[in-house]
C-alpha cells in the first residue's frame, strides 16, 4: 500500500514519461517538446559558463580554502551525509569550519541568515530549511549558514567566525564562488538517470562537466554488482582522468525515537511490520534500506522532497499504517525536523544513516591535500 499526494502522482508519471516506462502518443509527444527544451537549457549552461572558462568572469574567492560537495542530477545522491562526514573529519583536526547550505525552501533561502553558532542552533527547519537545520543539529559546534547567494553568507561566515575552511553543502551549481576541491556524487544506481539533462531527464548538468571534480565518490556502490561498479567507474574515468575515485555505502546506525517509545538499534527492524514516510529526493532508496535492514514494509507513503506535511496528511498516514497493522512508522532525519507535535497511536523512528567512504585514509588525504 502506498500514500502519494497529487504533486507526487505528477512527479511519478513525469518520471515514467521521461524514462520511457509509457507509451502512446501523448508520451510520445511530451518527450519530444521535452527533448528540445533540454537543448535549449543545455546550450544556456554553456553560454552562461563560457565566459568564465575564458577569463572574462571571475569568480568569487573567500579569504580560506572551500570545499563544495555536489552532483550531476536532481534528487538526492548523499549530499548532506556527505557535508556532515567531511565536517566531522575536519572538526576532529581542531579546524574551525562553517558550512554554507542555500536553505531550500527555508524562508531565508533568498537573504542571509545564520542558522547556528558555535554554541547552539538559531533557526528552525521553517526559518533555515529541512536540510540546513538538520546540519546544525547533526553538527554541534560548527556554524551552519543560509542563503542562495554563497557570496554573501561567506562573507558573514567569514567575518562572524573567522573559519579554517568552508564546506558547501550542494554547491556544484554555484558557479560564481571560487572552490579548492569539488567533491562530485554519482549514485550507483542510477548514476546519469537517462543520460538527458533537465527536463528531459534529471541531469543538472552534462556528465561531461565531470571535468570540473577534484574527486569523485559513487555512494550506494554496495547496492550493485562489483563488475557493474567497475564498468561506471571506466566511465567517469573517461572525463575525470587520474583523479581520486571513491565507492561509498550507508549503514544504519539507529533508530531515533521522536516520542518517549525510547530508541532502537537497526537489529529491532528484523521481520518487524513497518510503515514508512518521506519527502525525499530518491525515496526509494530510502525504503530499500528498511528493508535491507529486515524491515517489513507495509505502507509507504512518499511526498515531494522538502515537502513540510501538514496535519491532515500526517493523520492519513498514520491511518493507513494502523489499518495495515504496522508496529512503527519510519522517517527520514530530513523529514524529522519537519513533523509537526501529533498524538501518536504509533511510534515514530527517524532512521539515522551513516555515509562511509570505502578508502577512507586516501579521501581524507585528498582533502588534506586541499587545505596545504
Amino acid at each position: 500500500m502506498k500514500t502519494e499526494n497529487p504533486q507526487t502522482q505528477r512527479e511519478v508519471y513525469l518520471l515514467s514519461v521521461i524514462r520511457g516506462e509509457r507509451q502512446g502518443a501523448g508520451a510520445s509527444l511530451l518527450r519530444g517538446a521535452l527533448s528540445g527544451l533540454a537543448w535549449v537549457y543545455t546550450g544556456g549552461l554553456k553560454l552562461y559558463l563560457l565566459p568564465y572558462q575564458v577569463g572574462l568572469r571571475k569568480q568569487a574567492k573567500l579569504p580560506c580554502p572551500v570545499i563544495s560537495i555536489g552532483n550531476l542530477t536532481v534528487g538526492g545522491t548523499g549530499k548532506t551525509p556527505m557535508t556532515q562526514y567531511v565536517c566531522e573529519f575536519l572538526q576532529a583536526r581542531s579546524l574551525r569550519v562553517c558550512v554554507l547550505s542555500r536553505g531550500y525552501r527555508g524562508a531565508n533561502e533568498h537573504g542571509v541568515a545564520v542558522v547556528s553558532t558555535p554554541k547552539r542552533v538559531e533557526l528552525d527547519a521553517a526559518a533555515a530549511g529541512d536540510e540546513a537545520h538538520l546540519l546544525a543539529q547533526m553538527l554541534p559546534g560548527v556554524p551552519v549558514l543560509v542563503g542562495k547567494d554563497r557570496r554573501k553568507s561567506g562573507a558573514l561566515a567569514c567575518a562572524q567566525f573567522q573559519p579554517q575552511v568552508i564546506v558547501l553543502d550542494d554547491g556544484m551549481q554555484f558557479y560564481q564562488l571560487h572552490r579548492d576541491l569539488e567533491i562530485v556524487l554519482i549514485d550507483a544506481q542510477r548514476p546519469f538517470d537517462n543520460g538527458w539533462t533537465f527536463p528531459r531527464g534529471l541531469l543538472r548538468e552534462p556528465p561531461s562537466h565531470l571535468r570540473r571534480a577534484g574527486c569523485v565518490v559513487i555512494t550506494n556502490a554496495d547496492r550493485i554488482a562489483p563488475e557493474r561498479v567497475e564498468r561506471l567507474k571506466a566511465l567517469i574515468r573517461q572525463w575525470t582522468g587520474s583523479k581520486p575515485l571513491f565507492t561509498a555505502q550507508y549503514a544504519i546506525r539507529a533508530l531515533r525515537a521522536l516520542d518517549r517509545s525510547g530508541d532502537q538499534t537497526p537489529a529491532w527492524l528484523s521481520g518487524r511490520r513497518v510503515a514508512s514516510f518521506c519527502a525525499l529526493g530518491n525515496p526509494a532508496g530510502f525504503e530499500e534500506q528498511i528493508e535491507r535492514a529486515g524491515g517489513m514494509l507495509v505502507h509507504r507513503a512518499r511526498f515531494p522532497d522538502h515537502h513540510a506535511p501538514t496535519m491532515g496528511e500526517l493523520n492519513a498516514v498514520i491511518e493507513a499504517a494502523c489499518a495495515a497493522h504496522a508496529e512503527a512508522i519510519l522517517v527520514s532525519e530530513k523529514d524529522a525536523v519537519k513533523l509537526p507535535p501529533i498524538g501518536r497511536p504509533l511510534p515514530f523512528y527517524a532512521l539515522t544513516a551513516r555515509l562511509t567512504v570505502d578508502d577512507e585514509t586516501a579521501f581524507f588525504a585528498r582533502i588534506l591535500q586541499t587545505l596545504g
